[in-house]
């Protein structure tokens, strides 16, 4: 083992043993995890995943086992709820989340969540649940997989040269980019606004009749009805279409992804929906306002803990993964914060 490879273990070691979910703190603490896709790692769907999105249900499991070790776990409507109200809150409190309402939470996580009778929030795109649309990272790798095995003579077509003029560290061949590469090209697509990618997307599907064969990775309404009929699961707004709320969205556009994502859902579930995630946690002050207006909170992607003096539309969340929670000292050090 390499020396970085001893250090960082011992890092983690430290964090673990001393951090955050160990110690006594003057107010209460809220610790809400990320959480995206659970997948078995033979999963073909793994495959043409970013590494940061996945953990394995066994992880998952040893995650959870931990979490009910050291927090009281509320979903997170209810610990804002007692906030609200001036009721006691536990002093090491932590809310599961999931992004974005992917199938395999229904197929493996939940599961898992009844087994150990954990209460979750689970955060809809609401006009993509029960259809078999994709999310512009997917469908990009579908095209870079099949452009790589089928035809990689299409390297040169002109509209693909957005990707392949950008140093990607990835020669466009044969051969599909792996999970980390994939990773790159899709963080270096984000510099372009949301409407310009899926143009790009669609005018390269076109032209190189590309067409997806995916079945469909998104959960469906009755799927959701289960899990929220259960009690241990809670629906959250994640806008209308997965459209990254930052400076420069029109306010017909903020409206809608906001207002209409919280309606559809209540519509379809029966069930008021209080809790908001900002798309790839990105937001603009207008986006926070109209949030406001509509819900009882809202989580970002900043990293870090909570407490009762926290904005709560603005609320921090540790992410989680399998690379770096793969074991017990892993996964707690990941919880610290320090990490």
């Amino acid at each position: 083992m390499s020396f970085k490879k001893i250090a960082k273990r011992g890092i983690q070691h430290l964090a673990a043993t001393f951090g955050q979910h160990t110690r006594s703190h003057k107010e209460p603490q809220l610790l809400t995890l990320m959480y995206h896709r659970i997948l078995p790692k033979q999963d073909p769907r793994t495959h043409l995943e970013e590494p940061g999105m996945i953990v394995s249900p066994e992880t998952f499991k040893m995650h959870m086992s931990l979490v009910k070790q050291y927090f009281e776990i509320l979903p997170l409507s209810l610990w804002i709820k007692r906030k609200q109200n001036g009721e006691m809150l536990p002093a090491h409190c932590c809310a599961i989340t999931f992004d974005d309402g992917w199938a395999d939470n229904y197929e493996f996580a939940y599961p898992i969540l009844q087994e150990l009778n954990i209460p979750a929030t689970i955060f809809l795109v609401s006009d993509m649940i029960d259809t078999d649309q994709l999310f512009w990272p997917e469908r990009l790798a579908h095209i870079l997989t099949d452009i790589a095995l089928t035809c990689p003579e299409q390297w040169e077509h002109p509209d693909l040269a957005w990707l392949t003029d950008n140093k990607f560290n990835y020669t466009f061949t044969t051969a599909p980019p792996d999970q980390d590469q994939l990773s790159e090209i899709i963080n270096s697509a984000k510099a372009l606004r949301d409407e310009e990618i899926h143009r790009r997307i669609n005018k390269i599907e076109t032209e190189l009749q590309l067409k997806n064969k995916p079945h469909p990775s998104l959960l469906s309404w009755q799927q959701m009805s289960e899990m929220c009929t259960s009690g241990l699961i809670e629906a959250g707004g994640h806008t209308c279409h997965h459209i990254r709320l930052n400076t420069g969205q029109d306010e017909t556009t903020l409206e809608q992804e906001i207002i209409q994502c919280k309606s559809q859902i209540e519509a379809q579930l029966g069930q008021t929906v209080d809790t908001f995630c900002y798309p790839n946690g990105d937001y603009s002050p207008r986006a926070v306002e109209l949030v406001k207006q509509h819900y009882q909170c809202a989580v970002t992607t900043n990293k870090g803990w909570n407490t009762t003096s926290s904005d709560q539309y603005l609320l921090n969340r540790i992410g989680v993964h399998e690379d770096i929670s793969y074991d017990k000292t892993a996964f707690l050090a990941r919880l610290s914060g320090w990490l």
